[in-house]
């Protein structure tokens, strides 16, 4: 009788736990969306710390994230290959702040072009 209890219990327990996982499952976004001025390069990186994106040595900053082709975070170690296809993101010091492996699917969309900071300039419309 008790045997039965603990194996009634076990499958309950399990049937919450999976349940449980389910709603995390639906937050798993179908397509990636990239910000502005997202650039596509070729990554190099088979002599880290010092990285290459399109045959160039480019500086990395310190807050440097890596997401790999199923938009999960990795450390600069896990990426394999030397020659991998990735969008990037350069912050306001023309460092590299952000990194996207791409997927097959992506490697197909082409980027908007990459438009040029101008300043805006002010009208006081009050006078």
């Amino acid at each position: 009788m008790l045997l039965v209890l603990r194996r009634v219990m076990m499958f309950f327990m399990l049937a919450a736990l999976t349940t449980a996982s389910f709603p995390g499952l639906a937050q798993i976004p179908a397509e990636r969306n990239f910000p502005e001025n997202t650039k596509r390069g070729v990554l190099n990186m088979s002599q880290y710390p010092d990285v290459f994106i399109n045959g160039k040595s480019v500086n990395t900053a310190p807050g440097l994230r890596i997401f790999d082709d199923e938009n999960l975070f990795v450390s600069p170690t896990q990426i394999t290959g030397n020659y991998i296809i990735i969008n990037y993101l350069e912050d306001n010091f023309g460092e590299v702040s952000r990194i996207w492996v791409l997927t097959e699917a992506e490697r197909r969309k082409t980027l908007p072009p990459v438009q040029e900071w101008k300043p805006q300039i002010f009208q006081n419309k009050n006078f």
